[in-house]
């Protein structure tokens, strides 16, 4: 049987500013999620003496290449709203669904757009959305031969703060979570590494109102950095500004500098409340936006608190409170909350699943004009 008879694996994609999260059933019928950063430069890369698997030839001849690098100054720029539109979006895309294991596989591909994308000033923003779907569409060939592009059949386009509703909102067994029942309106927060998107929902799952601001967690980050500086003798780093941004996630989650070993735990820097006041401070600069876009709070049902920000500023983290019960008397955060984007786009694409292998099907068997 050749790829293009297989029947086409769905996969559900959140192509962000700070990662792609990318869900999927495999052939045994196993969910996979999978988080990778978006990181991609323009250029070849070489691992060693061999050419990067993760390099990609455009129709257009231009190459780019995925990186774990975040360092580089050739980074493009993922929080410019035309990034969700190129070349470059398409590399981090297709090359994520490649290295899954589904090159030269038959795919359908779910992707999302910010709600301020995907909607414009006069509703929904069709062109916006099939300029998506068709740059999805193109073709990439991979620069070292070595990797195989998976074969795009259709693209489907969604709008991120309803996914991450309907993600929030339905149980494992397809049932409403018992939390939503009698919510009108909700305010969905989703916050990324770079990016906030804020949007009103109705039960309808119409977007009412959008915004988005560049107060992803990395604002969080950056003022950590700044602040073990600025406290370094108190903490007794000597090295402060040596430590790099890079490195801030896993130190945030342990709450701690120094070693993992419990035979060395009576030597490990405690910088929780430094942690706390950059977390605070980001939480307070959300509060406003979230203001800007709705006065009165008391209009909404319910707070969705969704994204990889959601883990450090909704209460996950052992030592953080929920800064988000500041914002609203009725704060949800999802178990995964970094994933609830992506598995809301699963979810509506398996309920059109029969339908579009349907549609598939008829397209195989009309001859070309």
């Amino acid at each position: 049987m050749t790829a293009n008879n297989q029947t086409p694996v769905f996969v559900a994609m959140d192509g962000g500013s700070g990662n792609i999260s990318m869900r999927f059933t495999n052939d045994r019928g196993e969910v996979i999620n999978i988080i990778t950063p978006s990181l991609v430069r323009r250029g070849r890369l070489q691992h060693g003496m061999n050419e990067s698997t993760s390099t990609w030839k455009t129709q257009s001849g231009e190459l780019f290449s995925v990186t774990d690098d975040g360092t580089s100054m050739e980074l493009v720029n993922t929080c410019d709203p035309e990034y969700q539109l190129s070349d470059a979006n398409r590399v981090l895309v297709l090359n994520a669904v490649a290295q899954a294991g589904l090159g030269g596989r038959p795919v359908v591909i779910g992707d999302t757009l910010p709600a301020v994308q995907y909607y414009g000033g006069n509703g929904i923003d069709t062109a916006r959305i099939e300029a998506k779907r068709r740059n999805l569409m193109q073709p990439i060939t991979n620069y070292s031969g070595e990797l195989k592009a998976p074969i795009v059949k259709k693209v489907l386009v969604f709008p991120e703060a309803v996914t991450a509703y309907v993600s929030a909102s339905t149980l494992p067994d397809g049932s409403e979570h018992p939390e939503f029942e009698g919510v009108k309106r909700s305010i969905i927060i989703d916050l990324g590494r770079f990016t906030c998107d804020i949007a009103i929902v109705n039960e309808h799952l119409k977007v009412l109102s959008c915004k988005t601001t560049e107060h992803g967690i990395h604002v969080m980050i950056d003022r950590l950095h700044l602040l073990l500086q600025e406290h370094a003798e108190e903490i007794g780093l000597t090295n402060a500004h040596e430590i790099q941004k890079s490195a801030l996630d896993e130190i945030i989650r342990q709450g701690y500098i120094g070693s993992r070993a419990e035979s060395r735990k009576h030597l490990r820097r405690d910088i929780t409340k430094y942690v706390e006041q950059a977390a605070m401070e980001l939480a307070t600069q959300i509060r406003e936006d979230i203001r800007s876009v709705l006065h009165n709070m008391l209009s909404i049902d319910m707070l969705l608190f969704v994204g990889g920000g959601a883990n450090w500023l909704g209460g996950k983290l052992s030592y953080l409170p929920n800064l988000a019960e500041a914002w609203h008397d009725f704060v949800f955060v999802p178990d995964h909350p970094e994933l609830a984007v992506t598995d809301g786009v699963h979810i509506l694409m398996e309920q059109r699943k029969p339908q579009i292998l349907q549609e598939l099907a008829m397209t195989e068997l009309t001859p070309e004009a």
